[in-house]
């Protein structure tokens, strides 16, 4: 095995003890540290926020047949050192990567590390949600927009809020509430600074496409084709069961929790459960999409995103070769 967990050292003591527990340091196959956010496992009807997300333990934590105790989550925007992606505070995150690239870099540091998944970004969110805290984040160029006074460092050297240059932030240095649990302990940088891309979904022509649980190293072409789609309905996007409309164009809705559905169409809870299909919970973001061809999912939102960035923005317009400055991603890891 690659790294071991529970044999201390001097950063990891320091680590753990400067958070309780909640951030730990874990190492690669060369060596290289990150620091991790644990995520204990949880149930859906822990939250308390919505019966339509059923009862169980939330996918996130089911691998197969394997319940994961906890997962770790990169508390930092990936950067690459070697070829691995490693979580560190006050970089620049590395961006202009592509989807097979970004899970290349996670995947290359041993076993069980991974690109983080659809299934653990909707995990955050929902525990966020049922914390009654949504994080803000650098949504207006080095500076929250609703926020504007909460600012991080620019790598650019820009001036917060200044609408020029790439203004990408330091990873982690904005204020505790740019991170999920309002605390310098937590994710940091989950809305806004650069999209994310994210593991386990794709759309083939409309058609989603899905890990079903969070087996992250499971081969693309047994992903689950779901028979639910997403359609171009006269440039309105729109969840069918069937016969979607398959346009090359750009369309999307400013509020995800406003993506129409269409009349009689039946429900999948894991669509629910991993924020694709809106359900009674209000998640701040904006959604986009291109029907036609392969599309990979992003989330969050950017440095220039405003009201659009969020824990509920999905951007479905990606193929898996893009490659763009405001677009980076996550390590994550779990056994």
């Amino acid at each position: 095995m690659s790294i071991i967990i529970a044999s201390p050292d001097s950063l990891r003591a320091q680590v753990e003890a400067a958070t309780g527990g909640k951030v730990t340091v874990l190492y690669d196959d060369k060596g290289f540290p990150s620091l991790m956010h644990v995520i204990p496992k949880f149930r859906y009807e822990d939250l308390g926020i919505d019966a339509t997300f059923g009862t169980g333990v939330a996918t996130a934590f089911i691998k197969g047949n394997t319940e994961l105790p906890e997962i770790f989550i990169g508390q930092y925007h990936a950067q690459v050192h070697d070829g691995r992606a490693v979580s560190l505070p006050g970089r620049d995150p590395r961006a202009s990567i592509n989807y097979d690239s970004a899970k290349a870099a996670c995947a290359a540091k041993g076993a069980g590390w991974h690109l983080m998944t659809m299934h653990e970004w909707a995990a955050i969110a929902l525990w966020c949600h049922a914390q009654g805290f949504i994080p803000r984040g650098n949504t207006n160029y080095g500076r929250a927009h609703d926020a504007t006074h909460e600012i991080g460092r620019r790598q650019d050297g820009g001036t917060a809020g200044e609408a020029s240059g790439t203004a990408r932030i330091l990873t982690g240095s904005g204020p505790a509430s740019w991170r999920h649990d309002n605390s310098m302990g937590g994710i940091a940088d989950l809305v806004g600074n650069v999209w994310e891309w994210q593991h386990g979904m794709k759309l083939v022509d409309g058609q989603i496409h899905l890990l079903e649980d969070n087996s992250f190293d499971e081969d693309e072409a047994n992903w689950t084709a779901m028979g639910h789609y997403i359609s171009n309905e006269g440039g309105a996007p729109t969840l069918k069961n069937s016969s979607p409309v398959v346009e090359d164009a750009g369309i999307s809705v400013s509020q995800w929790d406003n993506l129409a559905k269409d009349a009689g169409y039946t429900e999948s809870q894991l669509l629910q459960r991993l924020l694709i299909s809106p359900a009674d919970v209000s998640m701040q973001g904006s959604f986009y999409v291109n029907t036609s061809g392969e599309r990979f999912p992003i989330r969050g939102g950017g440095w220039g995103s405003g009201y659009a960035a969020g824990l509920g923005a999905l951007d479905l317009r990606s193929a898996r070769t893009d490659t763009i400055s405001g677009l980076g991603f996550r390590p994550a890891f779990a056994l």
